[in-house]
């Protein structure tokens, strides 16, 4: 399956990789090793991920950050790069939005 980043996602992913690098270059070049592995891992096994916000799902990588994900005919669309640390309300609101569910 192809893997497609939404244009939010990739400034997720590119914020969290900044904020590391500015803290410990190696913990931003793991992080990027540890998205790449998983998505090889969900590009495999799609349905690995946990649900998230329904049809979301989510894969934890680095123990810190969220893949959160959708499954399509077309591939994997990766639609945030989130911490899941903290609280996740707006994504939740976000995801609702975007799917159209209250």
């Amino acid at each position: 399956m192809d893997v497609i980043w939404t244009s939010g996602a990739t400034s997720e992913l590119q914020q969290a990789f900044e904020y590391l690098l500015l803290k410990d270059e190696s913990s931003a070049a793991t992080l990027l090793d540890e998205v790449t592995s998983s998505l090889d891992l969900i590009q495999r096994h799609p349905h690995l991920g946990s649900y998230f916000e329904k049809p979301a799902r989510k894969w934890l990588v680095g123990g810190r950050y969220g893949l959160i994900y959708r499954v399509e005919n077309r591939g994997v669309i990766v639609l945030a790069f989130a911490n899941m640390i903290g609280d996740l309300r707006p994504l939740h609101d976000r995801l609702r939005l975007l799917f159209g569910t209250p």
